[in-house]
């Protein structure tokens, strides 16, 4: 057995407080179709690298947003 220096071992409740959400973004305010926009992950006819690259980080992100959902009030 290793002498290492280990983690103390601490109750629940003692400690460094877990982060909640991973990050702090707006979520979307309302849903929509994204679909519509969406051109897909292969390189379209006469585009260019560059734009190709471009258009799917961003569809990345727009899918990514989409996917992680809207929060819905509660009207209580």
């Amino acid at each position: 057995m290793s002498m290492l220096p280990r983690k103390p071992i601490t109750k629940p409740g003692e400690g460094k407080q877990r982060q909640k959400y991973l990050s702090q973004e707006r979520y979307l305010e309302e849903r929509y179709q994204i679909s519509a926009g969406l051109k897909g992950p292969k390189r379209l006819e006469g585009e260019s690298f560059e734009d190709f690259h471009t258009r799917r980080k961003a569809e990345n992100g727009l899918l990514k947003e989409y996917l992680r959902g809207v929060w819905v009030k509660n009207e209580d």
